[in-house]
């Protein structure tokens, strides 16, 4: 029997279909549109939210969307709009108010901001942004008690966020309470070290209270995370004469009074003789070797110096005395420890110990050298130094050592040797195939007479004065480890901290694609949460949320979320150190990678407009030093009269976020108990680790028998 809908029914089923249609014409147009926003294309982005808010005018989703994507144009009127709308839809929803109140905060409209924030709060009242939000309305509104009240609270529910201690530190300072904003100030830098923006105030308060020393040490250190900074360039010279110790003594040099390691370390005795590295000492940001104008060496168990080349002995050195390397006239010139010239030479020289299996070379700190790295600490390294003429820089220094023995310097450099073990075998593995691809190819230094550097642009590498037992052994037990795709070495990126989602390498400008260095949450799978809008990616940059590496009393919180301030002045200033634009009008982050990180942005000036892509110039140009990442969102906050104040950049990670992040692999060997090789698939999927054939020992062979 044939069956009849009813035409009720029939209706029914009608509006069912074409509400499921709807639902799938929606989240198309949400994906078109989210793609526009990652793509740079923000105008688009923001059009394609409101088309989507006027199909749906129930849903709140696409106007929180909208919102964002005006604030990273600088529409904030247009912002605030799109979110007044959302917040009729639902007006319980603290989130909302809470980013309204900083919509009108940034346009320095306190008191509607206020309203805002205490909305929020009564709604949710441990609200963590409204309460900071609170804060900055209530300092702007001079009320004392109330910001400091605030504050405190803020402070409590991110105890270890490095930033509400600057913020605390600056309302301080203009309630003119110095000795309160220089503990905060001191409390930020023991959370962040490389918190600049923090050490030019606490320099200052310094200056102000007559402790000269203390302010030169603070402007000085400064200088390492920043160098060239005009402010702290500048008052390092005017603090000169009025400096009760020398500049050595403010800041003594670290140095080495005995052995590190008297007795030979049990690793190396078990240690099969592997290939050698070279590797060059004291080299900058760039990979490239300091200016080395003279060094001072010695070794505890006695060295040679020889000829590179030739072999030939030129000079016997006993144990514990210092002979000096100079440079000049193009040449190589030594001198014993009476200041006797012993030879001058045009080609490299060797300093070889005498015991290479235990010895070591120290270099001790010269404070006539120029470069840095051995102008202020002592050095100390295994294997031989290579010292040779180079032009336009001086002496060039290079370590010749056996790759296992390399790699027991080179993984307490990257990571702490107190975490947990498992993660320090996932770095040996990393760091011998990165050293093994770089060896092989001839690496980038090629030109340079080494095949890697001792800094960030390749491996930090600090010799003896980081080994530790723990990640000695991790060396020892993944002896010969390396990973591989397909047969052949994979590049085995990392970093410190990924803030919480790994970045394809595709997906960044120069890098390449890679099969294996993919796109995801820094989580187990059945605990990742999609961030695939831009409101939800803005309240997961501001937030603390779970990740691997987010791992308090482990890993320094101040890696995983951090907040920076910029003045519109020293923004202004630092681009134009680069690129001379002239009055900067505008910053607008364009591209994002799915995960996150600014893949472009738009410097508008008032000369010339300029678009920057690469992540490392990304990271240079926003403010002096260099921002730990380019995953971040960044608000602009703005006088009354309309006039941009400062920069606020809501941070997350360390590093370029390609690869393994080494705090999430201590994370999943300390939280969730996962084994180094099961790290390392987490973090480079369908590659397979393998063993190199280098470090195979001969088998012991059985005595004969003795004859009967």
């Amino acid at each position: 029997m044939k069956r009849i809908i009813a035409p009720a029914s029939a209706f029914c089923v009608l509006h069912l279909v074409l509400g499921v249609l709807s639902s799938r014409c929606g989240a198309e147009d949400s994906k078109a549109a989210y793609r526009f926003y990652l793509d740079g294309n923000l105008s688009k982005a923001a059009a394609a939210y409101m088309r989507l808010a006027a199909a749906e005018p129930a849903e709140i989703a696409p106007l929180m969307d909208a919102a964002m994507v005006y604030k990273q144009l600088d529409r904030y009127a247009e912002a605030a709009g799109a979110l007044e709308k959302a917040l009729r839809l639902d007006p319980y929803q603290s989130d909302l108010l809470a980013e309204l109140g900083w919509l009108k905060f940034h346009q320095a409209e306190y008191e509607t901001a206020q309203a805002y924030f205490e909305r929020a709060l009564k709604l949710q009242p441990p609200h963590a942004r409204a309460v900071l939000g609170l804060s900055g309305v209530y300092s702007n509104l001079g009320d004392k008690g109330k910001t400091l009240e605030c504050l405190e609270r803020y402070r409590k529910l991110r105890p270890d966020f490095a930033g509400v201690d600057y913020i605390m530190a600056w309302n301080f300072m203009n309630f003119k309470m110095y000795r309160e904003a220089q503990e905060s100030l001191i409390e930020a830098l023991r959370k962040d070290a490389s918190f600049v923006e923090a050490r030019l105030p606490l320099a200052g308060i310094y200056a102000r209270e007559g402790k000269f020393n203390e302010a030169w040490n603070q402007y000085y250190r400064a200088l390492d995370y920043a160098p060239n900074h005009p402010i702290a360039s500048k008052m390092m010279k005017v603090l000169e004469g009025k400096l009760s110790k020398q500049p050595e003594e403010i800041r003594p040099p670290f140095r080495i009074v005995k052995p590190l390691k008297m007795e030979p370390v049990p690793v190396l005795s078990e240690l099969a003789r592997s290939v050698k590295v070279r590797v060059g000492i004291g080299t900058g940001n760039t990979g490239k070797q300091g200016r080395n104008n003279i060094l001072k060496f010695k070794s505890y168990e006695g060295l040679t110096v020889r000829g590179k080349t030739s072999g030939k002995i030129y000079a016997a050195i006993p144990p514990d005395e210092v002979w000096t390397t100079a440079y000049e006239n193009g040449k190589v010139m030594l001198k014993n420890p009476k200041g006797v010239v012993y030879g001058n030479f045009s080609g490299a020289i060797l300093l070889r110990p005498n015991n290479l299996k235990r010895g070591t070379i120290v270099f001790e700190n010269t404070p006539g050298c120029q470069n840095p790295w051995f102008k202020y600490s002592d050095r100390q390294y295994r294997g031989m130094m290579e010292i040779s003429p180079v032009t336009g820089r001086g002496l060039g220094v290079v370590n010749v050592v056996d790759m296992e023995v390399y790699l027991l310097g080179v993984v307490p450099s990257e990571v702490s040797s107190q975490w947990p073990y498992e993660s320090l075998k996932a770095q040996a593995v990393l760091a011998r195939t990165q050293a093994i691809i770089r060896r092989a190819r001839g690496g980038t230094h090629k030109a340079d007479g080494y095949h890697m550097c001792d800094g960030q642009h390749c491996q930090a590498y600090k010799g003896v004065m980081t080994e530790a037992n723990s990640t000695d052994r991790a060396v020892l037990e993944t002896e010969g480890e390396l990973l591989t795709y397909h047969a052949r070495p994979a590049y085995t990126f990392y970093h410190s901290n990924c803030g919480g989602y790994i970045q394809a390498s595709g997906e960044v400008t120069g890098w390449g694609d890679s099969p294996y260095l993919t796109t995801h949450q820094d989580l187990p799978s059945d605990l990742a949460v999609p961030i695939d809008s831009p409101w939800k990616f803005h309240q997961w940059i501001t937030g603390s949320p779970p990740a691997n590496c987010n791992y308090p009393g482990m890993v320094r919180s101040s890696e995983f979320r951090w907040l920076r301030i910029i003045r519109h002045s020293d923004m202004e200033f630092r681009i134009n150190r680069d690129y001379k634009i002239g009055t900067l009008l505008g910053l607008t982050p364009l591209k994002r990678s799915p995960s996150g990180n600014v893949n472009s942005i738009k410097i508008t000036g008032s000369r010339k407009t300029v678009v920057i892509e690469r992540e490392h110039l990304i990271r240079n140009i926003l403010g002096f030093s260099s921002l730990k990442s380019t995953l971040f969102f960044m608000e602009v906050n703005r006088f009354k009269n309309g006039k941009i104040r400062n920069y606020w950049l809501y941070g997350g990670g360390w590093g370029h976020g390609i690869g393994m992040c080494q705090s999430g692999a201590a994370g999943m060997a300390g939280k969730y108990g996962k084994t180094y090789r099961e790290i390392i698939e987490f973090y480079f999927p369908g590659t397979k680790i393998k063993k190199l054939r280098y470090v195979r020992k001969k088998p012991a062979i059985a005595a004969k028998p003795a004859p009967q």
